[in-house]
């Protein structure tokens, strides 16, 4: 799943989670059950659950590339990139450490 998906999802369920809290605070007070444990226990897990997705699709959002970023996708990606290459020179050895034993052995 790519970046743009999962924000969209994160804000899908943020949105979901908001509307399910006016729906059930409506419905709560109509009843006259609005100060009872299980509500308010349960109105805060889904706010919690509400603000968790709606700060992860801001936080995907504005990590993504602009169309003005002269970059591209992501300046990191480059320098991960470099410094694979630099482990993987270091990690090379010499010629003859990389040599097969058989041929050491002659």
């Amino acid at each position: 799943m790519n970046n743009r998906s999962r924000m969209m999802l994160y804000a899908l369920t943020a949105v979901a989670c908001v509307v399910w809290i006016y729906q059930s605070v409506k419905e709560s007070m109509s009843d006259g059950t609005i100060i009872s444990t299980s509500n308010i226990i349960f109105l805060v897990c889904i706010g919690i659950a509400a603000v968790y997705c709606a700060a992860n699709a801001l936080i995907i959002w504005w990590r993504q590339p602009g169309k003005d970023d002269e970059d591209g996708p992501s300046s990191n990606a480059a320098e991960d990139a470099e410094e694979e290459t630099e482990d993987s020179k270091m990690d090379s050895g010499s010629p003859a450490e990389q040599q097969s034993p058989q041929i050491n052995n002659q």
